[in-house]
């Protein structure tokens, strides 16, 4: 398989596993906005010990190809991942977040941010 197939494969099993959290993924996330720790909640997905965040899910612990942390929009400015002048549009990408959440892929060169609806 060629790396743009290994690549797709990969986000299909980690999008998977976000469908298989769903319910959990919205709780936690509708808790942190409730509770004002952020407006913004974002997932952190990743498969070594990311220091971002709060670790919900392990992913040797779950059976999962990756651990899920929990962290907020504002961390991710504070630590530069997010530049405070793409906030708006980074804001406007993520939509409500009632319906929906973020996730910060870290998968090597292939880091990225994916939007995903609840169900």
């Amino acid at each position: 398989m060629n790396a743009q197939g290994n690549l797709s494969s990969e986000l299909e099993n980690l999008k998977l596993q976000l469908v298989q959290l769903n319910a959990e993924l919205k709780e936690v996330s509708t808790e942190m906005i409730q509770h004002q720790f952020t407006e913004l909640p974002v997932f952190v997905a990743h498969q070594e010990n990311a220091q971002i965040g709060e670790l919900l899910f392990d992913r040797i612990e779950y059976g999962f190809q990756y651990s899920l942390n929990a962290t907020t929009i504002e961390r991710l400015i504070e630590l530069n991942i997010i530049q405070q002048e793409r906030f708006i549009d980074f804001k406007k990408a993520y939509g409500d977040p009632s319906k929906n959440y973020c996730v910060l892929w870290l998968s090597g060169e292939n880091t990225r941010f994916i939007f995903m609806p609840f169900k």
